[in-house]
């Protein structure tokens, strides 16, 4: 008899393998690449104030630094989200030599309307340009959003006082 683990290995495996492409997948997007583009939709843009740094942390390979989020305000777009950052954390890993950037974003607010948000980015990139999948958990009008597969790009200030980020949702091609 299988056990429960082999059982869910094999589903997976699966799932996996008819989810890769095939070769007429492969030519379907050779005679129109457009087609295989995914397409982007700007939903916020946001900028993100930060406390004081805590001290370095060692970590190997570099450094790791931790501030609280104290505010900052999202706008977007009628359908996008639109709220204020009222807190949350920052952790940034600052590794090879400052060339790589690995951040963790955790941070909450309100919509106009009065919906409570949470956002959770989860990123890498080099000190001037970073990319992150973000989960947004929401209700209300918004709610939809909760269940996108939404990425941001961001920016920390010189100074490293406020985080600068759009975020985009992936749409269907």
């Amino acid at each position: 008899m299988l056990s429960f683990a082999r059982i869910l290995v094999s589903l997976f495996l699966v799932s996996f393998a008819t989810a890769l492409p095939g070769p007429a997948d492969e030519n379907q997007r050779a005679a129109n690449p457009a087609s295989s583009t995914p397409k982007l939709q700007r939903i916020f843009t946001a900028d993100i104030n930060l406390g004081s740094f805590s001290a370095p942390i060692p970590i190997q390979g570099g450094q790791r630094l931790v501030a609280s989020v104290t505010g900052g305000q999202l706008k977007g777009p009628k359908d996008g989200l639109t709220g204020t950052i009222q807190g949350g954390i920052s952790v940034i890993d600052i590794i090879n030599a400052g060339q790589t950037i690995v951040n963790m974003v955790q941070s909450y607010g309100v919509t106009p309307d009065g919906t409570p948000f949470l956002i959770q980015e989860n990123g890498i990139g080099s000190p001037a340009d970073n990319f992150a999948r973000l989960v947004l958990s929401i209700g209300g009008p918004q709610a939809n959003l909760a269940n996108q597969f939404l990425i941001t790009e961001a920016a920390l200030s010189a100074d490293r006082k406020t985080v600068s980020t759009t975020g985009y949702q992936l749409l269907d091609r």
